[in-house]
């Protein structure tokens, strides 16, 4: 004897679809995003102290010879390389402690493998300032003396969050990274501009 039974249409629940991190729009994944907004960000949060600054502060060298360049170049330097020493005194220290290293290598993603690395790229970086630095105070006028001044200001705060970012946060890493290349990469296209084709942009 069969025995009927209702079968009663209970309305599923919708789920919403899980975004598949795989999925690509306009060419970028869904991780890779944030580091796009986080990029554009960085580049409008640059111009907009760069902006400001030469609004409202106005500096210039009493002289402007080849000697004042120099000077200038060579203290704008001393205050951009300052994150890579304290970085270098903090190693110094961390080195002594035996947690620290896996035989003769330090452990990796430890706070000692972590600030190496973070002076390595700073060193790297700091070439592309210099050299940026010096070029560009040989071939800019003097009203755009503190040009070099707001740039290293820039490069100083990009250290120093790239730095807090890659022991705490990818997304300030990346910040901190911004501040410090991409002015870098302005620079250079502005000699560029000027030395080859002879085009002088307002700074």
């Amino acid at each position: 004897m069969q025995r009927s039974v209702d079968q009663r249409h209970v309305p599923k629940r919708r789920v919403s679809p899980r975004h598949d991190p795989r999925v690509r729009t306009l060419g970028f994944t869904s991780r890779q995003w944030p580091f796009i907004y986080t990029l554009v960000g960085n580049w409008v949060f640059a111009a907009t102290f760069y902006g400001l600054a030469k609004l409202f502060w106005h500096w210039q060298p009493g002289d402007w010879t080849v000697g004042d360049r120099i000077a200038l170049v060579i203290k704008v330097a001393v205050f951009a390389i300052l994150p890579a020493v304290l970085a270098i005194c903090i190693v110094a220290a961390q080195r002594l402690d035996p947690s620290m290293w896996v035989g003769r290598m330090a452990k990796p993603n430890s706070a000692l493998d972590i600030n190496t690395r973070f002076i390595l790229n700073s060193f790297e970086q700091f070439i592309l300032f210099f050299i940026g630095m010096a070029a560009l105070a040989l071939y800019c006028p003097l009203k755009e003396a503190r040009t070099l001044i707001i740039l290293t200001i820039l490069f100083v705060l990009g250290r120093i969050l790239f730095w807090v970012g890659y022991h705490y946060n990818p997304y300030v890493r990346a910040f901190g990274f911004g501040l410090t290349f991409y002015p870098m990469v302005a620079v250079y296209l502005w000699l560029m501009l000027y030395m080859v084709f002879g085009i002088r942009v307002d700074l």
